[in-house]
């Protein structure tokens, strides 16, 4: 099968410099994405925090975060139904319905299990609006323009983490979680009026939506999803968990792994079955005559697919390892304190990413990918390099706050051009047809290895020190370095 051809242009993609303009609702569908992906991955940990739930316990919560995993799963459905347009505005209202429930439930005297029932919706939704948003970005910008506006994606996404993170928080701690929701609430509904107002309406509409309804309402789904939820029920009634653990438990060598730590491993090993099968993956696709296979039969028949598939994966890894030990090493090694830390990397270094993600999708946008590709990977990651530096340092002491704010800042700006090769790459890996399936598949590959990487950090740390593990997160960028001479689409 030839390459897939360049998304379509929509008419007058960046037509509109005002309230109704791309940055307008790029911004604002982007921070739309990132605000209930932050409720539930970490409000609600928060949340259970305070509630006393018991540290065993509260690492299950890292199922919340599979639905982002899986997406990938459902991602085809987006295409083949409705429009982007229409899926994005549907889930923003249940999401706002959602919210109402947490709001009427409430918080700490809240049961456990109706909350944890609440955010695993508020999870798939949220998942699914993420596939909505990066569809339907691909369908309101040309290429060019996807490649501006890449900055004010990244930022706007960050920028909402920081809102749930800062203020919702301290607002829950002083006026209670009940006041906090009625805020997520206004928030959410604002976004979801601004936008039904104000996005374009760039696609034409598929099958009606009442079709997927109907298919999701067949018996045998309904008796499925009925005998998950009794043998859930079953199970959380009989002790399964506490079973389940002390079965690991018994297991040498791996009694000790966290719940996220099976959770990446199983990923892990499902995505190398895959790369190892994939012949056998694209004929068994072929078989089954479905729109739903058809998504993935056409994105495995690119050129090249497996180096496509491994470059993705292991795009972020270097990113990922030092991201997790970053704050340990300042915080503990250098005395930096949190206050410091929130300065140098919520405030400077979200400045200096956005301005890296900026430069580069507006000089991709006009120099096109392969030009930039290797400066940029370069600068996202032998700037890790940095952190060795001052763990390596003979007087740590002397190391000061000017320094060590610097260094996040220059390391944040060369991630900010990292991000910017990264997402303009993903974007021109998506066949126009299934746009939504194929950047959810993408993006869910990409969280495996910051799965990962999340997982192994803390006992790389303790064997290497915090010196030699700042190497190793160079040395872990230089597969996917390796990758970037082979992979396919760079001149898209």
């Amino acid at each position: 099968m030839p390459p897939a051809s360049p998304p379509s242009e929509p008419p007058a993609p960046d037509s509109g410099r005002g309230i109704k303009g791309p940055w307008g609702w790029v911004t604002t569908t982007y921070f739309a994405e990132g605000f209930p992906y932050t409720i539930v991955n970490s409000a609600a940990d928060a949340l259970f925090t305070v509630m006393g739930m018991k540290l065993s316990t509260l690492g299950l919560t890292t199922v919340l975060h599979l639905p982002w995993n899986l997406k990938f799963l459902w991602g085809p459905f987006v295409d083949q139904f409705e429009t982007k347009r229409r899926w994005l505005l549907a889930t923003e209202l249940v999401l706002c319905g959602l919210l109402l429930v947490l709001t009427l439930v409430g918080g700490v005297e809240a049961p456990l299990w109706l909350l944890a029932a609440i955010f695993m919706l508020v999870a798939i939704l949220s998942a699914t609006h993420d596939i909505a948003v990066d569809g339907f970005y691909l369908e309101g910008l040309d290429a060019k323009g996807q490649s501006r506006y890449v900055g004010y994606r990244a930022a706007a996404y960050r920028l909402a983490m920081l809102a749930v993170n800062g203020p919702l928080l301290v607002l829950a701690d002083l006026q209670g979680w009940r006041v906090t929701w009625v805020v997520s609430l206004a928030v959410m509904m604002g976004l979801t009026a601004y936008h039904a107002w104000v996005l374009p309406r760039p696609e034409t509409r598929q099958r009606p939506g009442g079709e997927l309804l109907r298919m999701a309402l067949r018996p045998r789904v309904i008796v499925g999803a009925i005998a998950i939820g009794a043998l859930w029920q079953w199970g959380r009634t009989h002790g399964w968990g506490d079973a389940v653990a002390e079965a690991f438990a018994a297991i040498p060598g791996l009694g000790t792994m966290s719940l996220p730590g099976w959770i990446g491993l199983g990923l892990l090993l499902a995505v190398l079955l895959v790369l190892a099968l994939l012949p056998q993956v694209r004929a068994w696709l072929s078989r089954h005559d479905s729109d739903y296979a058809r998504a993935f039969v056409v994105f495995l028949e690119q050129p090249r697919v497996g180096g496509l598939l491994a470059f993705v994966l292991l795009f972020r890894t270097g990113e990922s390892f030092l991201q997790k030990m970053r704050f340990p090493f300042l915080h503990r090694e250098l005395d930096l304190s949190l206050t410091a830390y929130g300065f140098a990397n919520g405030t400077v270094g979200l400045a200096a990413t956005f301005v890296g993600t900026l430069l580069g999708g507006y000089l991709i946008a006009r120099h096109g990918l392969r030009r930039w590709l290797w400066p940029f990977l370069l600068a996202q990651n032998v700037l890790n390099l940095l952190y060795a530096g001052l763990a390596l340092w003979p007087e740590p002491s002397e190391i000061g706050l000017t320094t060590i704010t610097t260094v996040v800042a220059v390391e944040h700006f060369g991630a900010g051009l990292g991000t910017a090769v990264f997402m303009v790459y993903l974007m021109r890996c998506c066949d126009p047809a299934h746009k939504a399936a194929h950047m959810a598949l993408l993006t869910a590959l990409a969280s495996v290895g910051f799965t990962l990487a999340g997982v192994a950090s803390g006992a790389l740390t303790e064997a290497l020190g915090y010196g030699p593990y700042f190497v190793l997160t160079f040395v872990a960028t230089l597969p996917s370095m390796a990758l970037a001479l082979v992979v396919p689409h760079l001149d898209r």
